[in-house]
C-alpha cells in the first residue's frame, strides 16, 4: 500500500505538523486505519478515495484514538498531495467529502510544494463559561486567574468544537492535569481545548489525556480566529497568523483569515462572518510503500 509523509504549516522539511496521507481505503476497516495511524504515531492520518469517474473525493480522518468528523492540518496535507498527484501547475480548487460534511480548499504550487487554503465555514457559538466553569478548567490546566485574559472562555466550532482559553501569561505552564479532562470538556459541548495567548497569538492543544501535544491544530484556528475577531482582537479581512509548536522543537505558522460579506435583514444591512479559511504551506518529506 503506498502513502505520502508530509510536514503541514511548515516551510522546510522536518518542521512544522507531519502527517500520512494513505491513497485509498477501500480495503481497509476503521480497525486497521487506527492502527496504521497508532503505527505512524502522528497526531492524526488521513485515507483518502478518490473516484475519478465520479470527480468526488472522500476522506477519513484518524487520531491514534479514533475517528474525527472533520480536522484541519490533515485536510490541507491532502489537498497539497492531490494538486501533486493531477499534474497541474495551475492553482486548483478541491471538495473533499467527510463523514459529516464537506470542504472547499483552494492550492496553488510553490518552490518548495504547495500552499493550501480550506474554507471551513461559519462559526458556531455554543457555549460561554460562567465563572465557575471557568475556575475548574483553568485549574485542570495548571492556570489561574492571574494568567487568563479578561475575556469569557468560550466554545466554538468551525467543525470540532473548541473551548477558548485566553491567556496574557503561563503558556509555557499550561497542560492538561485531571484524568476526566474530556469529561469536562464535554459538559460545554467542547471536544478539545486550546489555549491561545492574545498578546502574541500563540497557541497550545493537547489530546484529552494530556500525553500528546499537537504541533500544529487547523481544526483550532478557525474557532480561535472567530473568537479573536469577535472580541477584536483582530481585523476581519485580514491575515491572522497564529503560532505553535515552540515547546515541541517544531515551530509552525497558521494563517487564518476571517471573510465578512453584507446581508441584509428587514431592512438593514450589516456584516456577517461568511467563511474562515485556514491556510499553510505543505512540504513534501517522502513516498512510503507499506509492505
Amino acid at each position: 500500500m503506498k502513502c505520502k509523509l508530509v510536514d503541514v504549516f511548515a516551510k522546510k522539511k522536518l518542521s512544522g505538523n507531519g502527517l500520512t496521507i494513505f491513497y485509498d481505503y477501500d480495503s481497509l476497516d476503521k480497525r486497521e486505519m487506527l492502527a496504521l495511524t497508532q503505527e505512524m504515531r502522528q497526531f492524526e492520518s488521513i485515507f483518502v478515495k478518490v473516484n475519478e469517474q465520479a470527480s468526488s473525493i472522500r476522506a477519513k480522518i484518524f487520531t491514534v484514538e479514533e475517528e474525527l468528523d472533520f480536522a484541519g492540518h490533515p485536510i490541507i496535507g491532502l489537498a497539497a498531495h492531490l494538486h501533486e498527484e493531477s499534474g497541474d501547475a495551475k492553482p486548483r480548487e478541491w471538495e473533499i467529502a467527510l463523514n459529516k460534511k464537506s470542504v472547499i480548499v483552494k492550492t496553488k504550487k510553490t518552490d518548495n510544494y504547495f500552499y493550501a487554503s480550506m474554507g471551513q465555514g461559519k462559526p458556531e457559538y455554543i457555549h460561554t463559561l460562567t465563572s465557575s466553569e471557568t475556575a475548574e478548567t483553568l485549574s485542570a490546566l495548571n492556570l489561574t486567574t492571574e494568567n487568563v485574559a479578561n475575556y469569557p472562555l468560550e466554545v466554538i466550532s468551525t467543525g470540532l468544537p473548541y473551548l477558548i482559553v485566553p491567556i496574557t501569561s503561563g503558556i509555557e505552564n499550561a497542560n492538561i492535569g485531571i484524568r476526566d479532562f474530556e469529561a469536562l470538556l464535554a459538559r460545554f459541548g467542547a471536544k478539545f481545548s486550546y489555549v491561545i495567548d492574545i498578546t502574541n497569538f500563540e497557541g497550545r492543544t493537547w489530546d484529552n489525556d494530556g500525553s500528546v501535544e499537537d504541533i500544529a491544530t487547523g481544526s483550532a484556528a478557525g474557532p480561535t480566529a472567530a473568537f479573536l475577531v469577535k472580541h477584536e482582537l483582530a481585523l476581519c479581512d485580514s491575515p491572522i497568523i497564529i503560532s505553535q509548536g515552540r515547546f515541541l522543537g517544531r515551530p509552525s505558522e497558521i494563517e487564518a483569515y476571517v471573510e465578512t460579506s453584507a446581508e441584509t435583514h428587514r431592512g438593514k444591512t450589516e456584516t456577517v462572518v461568511s467563511n474562515i479559511w485556514v491556510s499553510g504551506d505543505v512540504v513534501k518529506v517522502a513516498n512510503i510503500n507499506f509492505v
